[in-house]
């Protein structure tokens, strides 16, 4: 509970008055359960609350036929067609303490490895 007067946070009696802590506004009285909303004034003591969600957005992000990275000529054969033109790209798939995971796709026929 609030108090009417400075809105400090008061904590009300078993007998539902509220005495506000704050020494110099003094507010001793009933508890006031509302709150101004604009030019209304609402009645909070029946206020309800949810955290259920209606809708979700669910959506699968498929990307693994995208090429990524930097074209490296004749640092990488790919193991399929023995090109030597191939995308490669550095992510950090594992924890912070292991080294980045190397991701390789051919440009030529399309196949991705992977080299930890």
């Amino acid at each position: 509970m609030f108090c009417p007067e400075c809105g400090t946070l008061a904590f009300p009696d078993p007998t539902g008055s509220i005495k506000c802590p704050n020494y110099e506004c003094g507010y001793h009285g009933a508890a006031e359960n509302k709150i101004q909303i604009g030019d209304e004034e609402v009645d909070i003591s029946k206020a309800t609350s949810s955290s259920k969600a209606e809708t979700r957005d669910r959506r699968v992000i498929d990307d693994a036929d995208q090429i990524r990275g930097v074209l490296t000529s004749k640092t990488y054969i790919c193991p399929k067609c023995d090109s030597d033109s191939v995308y490669s790209e550095l992510q950090q798939t594992r924890s912070s303490d292991e080294p980045e995971t190397r991701i390789l796709t051919c440009s030529e026929c399309g196949h991705g490895w992977r080299e930890y």
